[in-house]
């Protein structure tokens, strides 16, 4: 069986969903399954972290649109591609079955948090896609009860498939972690973290004011570190800083490179992932793979990744997320036992494990 992927996403910086697909091609890399990527010849040429040579086909086009629309299913027949597994859109004419992933439908539930014009766009397109493809992939049981409550999907149709953790994703020596980011980025313990693309959905102005209300609360040396590359409508997150007197007490890193994240989970005394939608969330997964306790917002998919190893609490409370920290802070024998119990909750997640179920459901879709 020949499997044909859009790999297009792993072209970019690692985010969400290009983490995805490299967790994806990486565990299939050690399956019994041969293999197509198509990249597309405009963007950055990626490296691959695969365990055996894949085939990949570099293809041009014009633009975006076009190599989705024609070039991509033109190369897809050219192959004998028999399954095409895609991201949300799926081109007009396919010559095979094909499947997409949806990992969330935020922008329908949280459409303030978007432009009209994506919201326009991202409902149209998944709304398609999930009635075009013979089976639809989906990283938690939230999103699939999304999609079937949302849009009428047959629930047999949608297959949840975990997503897993990298192997970098370990406890580092503290010592040694806390001399990289202390090098590196000048950032010196004690101190809490957060970690995503800086955007409204994201809910960092509700951790902010937890933050300013513990340190106006606790006397604590700790500082607040967001590390993630600027998105959209939060252009003021200084300012906000400034006006709650949190100047000198928050640390904005910008995008920090993907091998440099164990350190900064490692080194933190805390991770907190205020996020009030999400369709799987890896951070709070990765933090619980480098032992670091996790706080996060109790809605969405996170209990689902979490489980009983976080302290969760309703993500739209400033003054929850502040008596959360404080408790956390103030016992070092409560962050042990949050540190075990999340080793023992990120160790069910692997892409080995998703790379086999997601091999399975091309199986049956070839079928």
């Amino acid at each position: 069986m020949r499997i044909g992927l859009d790999a297009r996403l792993i072209q970019g910086p690692f985010t969400g969903d290009s983490t995805y697909w490299r967790g994806l091609i990486e565990g299939l890399s050690r399956l019994d399954a041969e293999l197509i990527l198509y990249l597309d010849g405009k963007l950055p040429k990626p490296e691959i972290p695969v365990s055996r040579d894949i085939p990949v086909r570099v293809l041009q086009a014009c633009c975006s649109r076009m190599w989705s629309a024609w070039t991509f299913p033109r190369a897809l027949k050219e192959d004998g591609i028999q399954v095409a597994h895609v991201q949300y859109t799926i081109p007009p004419r396919m010559p095979c079955p094909t499947i997409t992933t949806i990992h969330d439908v935020s922008f329908k539930r949280l459409p303030e948090f978007f432009t009209l014009k994506d919201r326009l766009i991202l409902n149209w397109s998944t709304k398609r896609a999930s009635k075009k493809a013979v089976r639809v992939i989906v990283p938690s049981q939230h999103t699939k009860e999304e999609l079937v409550g949302l849009y009428g999907i047959d629930p047999g149709k949608i297959a949840v498939t975990y997503e897993g953790v990298d192997k970098q994703f370990q406890p580092m020596d503290r010592t040694t972690a806390v001399g990289l980011i202390s090098e590196k980025y000048g950032i010196q313990p004690p101190f809490v973290l957060t970690l995503g693309v800086i955007q409204p959905r994201k809910n960092l102005g509700r951790l902010i004011e937890g933050f300013a209300a513990l340190k106006g609360n606790l006397e604590s040396e700790h500082k607040l570190v967001i590390v993630g590359k600027q998105g959209w409508k939060e252009a003021d997150l200084q300012g906000r800083i400034e006006a709650l007197g949190l100047a000198n007490d928050v640390i904005l890193t910008g995008y920090v490179p993907y091998e440099d994240l164990p350190a900064l989970y490692s080194a933190a005394d805390v991770f907190v992932y205020p996020s009030v939608y999400e369709g799987f969330g890896l951070p709070p997964l990765e933090a619980m793979a480098c032992g670091t306790p996790v706080i996060t917002g109790d809605r969405s998919s996170l209990p689902e990744v979490v489980g009983e190893a976080g302290v969760m609490v309703d993500p739209y409370d400033p003054d929850a997320f502040a008596k959360a920290m404080a408790k956390v802070l103030s016992s070092e024998s409560l962050r042990a036992e949050m540190s075990s119990r999340g080793l023992t909750q990120a160790s069910k997640f692997s892409w080995d494990k998703m790379a086999r179920e997601t091999l399975e459901i091309y199986r049956e879709a070839a079928r």
